[in-house]
């Protein structure tokens, strides 16, 4: 990807942002599950451009992130607070923060991390039956854990296994591709570096932990 595709892509995703603002007022203004699925689209849309803007700044060795202490609390329920439902959607977020609150701050790149744990939400509400499950804890060992799992029908074993770079079918897989890179750009001067965890507990069972 050369620098003029890149910025045709930040134009683009700014473009998207202005579009979401306007879609939000016209939401106050006359409601509607059509607009309710445009703003979702639009974000969705929105995510992946980021995600491949991150992308091409890894591959060009220019991706810094901005590490700094972020009240959990705080940060978690901005991640959840800004997942759109889809239209008529009876599923529910069940945020579990008890270790947020006993944690009290962690040092990450709160802008990057959340754009992960969005599209984990997404995928999970696109799954899911009907709950979805949001946690922090302190992580065994040392680190911090973000878990988001569903009630669907889980991970395929491909993917659990690493054989496939997406996690369905339908999708390119720059979302998984995405959260990997973040998770390991996370690092301590030791040596500890983030990761993604997959299982299948239920339903699907995404973890990022961050050292």
């Amino acid at each position: 990807m050369n620098p003029l595709i890149a910025g045709c892509i930040h134009d683009a995703k700014n473009g998207l942002n202005l579009l979401n603002t306007w879609l939000e007022e016209a939401r106050r203004t006359a409601p509607s599950p059509a607009l309710d699925e445009a703003r979702a689209v639009a974000a969705r849309i929105g995510a992946q451009l980021v995600e491949l803007l991150a992308l091409y700044r890894a591959a060009e060795n220019s991706l810094r992130l901005a590490i700094e202490d972020h009240d959990l609390i705080d940060f978690c329920q901005e991640v959840t607070g800004e997942v759109i439902l889809p239209p008529g959607s009876t599923h529910r977020i069940e945020a579990n923060l008890d270790a947020a609150t006993a944690l009290g701050a962690w040092a990450f790149d709160a802008y990057q991390v959340k754009m992960v744990l969005q599209e984990a939400l997404r995928n999970a509400l696109r799954y899911g039956k009907q709950h979805i499950r949001f946690a922090v804890a302190a992580q065994s060992g040392g680190g911090l854990r973000f878990t988001v799992s569903d009630d669907g029908p889980g991970f395929p074993r491909e993917v659990l296994d690493g054989e496939a770079r997406s996690m369905d079918s339908g999708s390119s897989g720059i979302g998984l591709v995405f959260a990997r890179l973040i998770a390991e750009r996370h690092a301590t001067p030791d040596g500890r570096h983030g990761r993604i965890e997959l299982a299948n507990d239920g339903g699907a069972v995404f973890s990022l932990v961050l050292p």
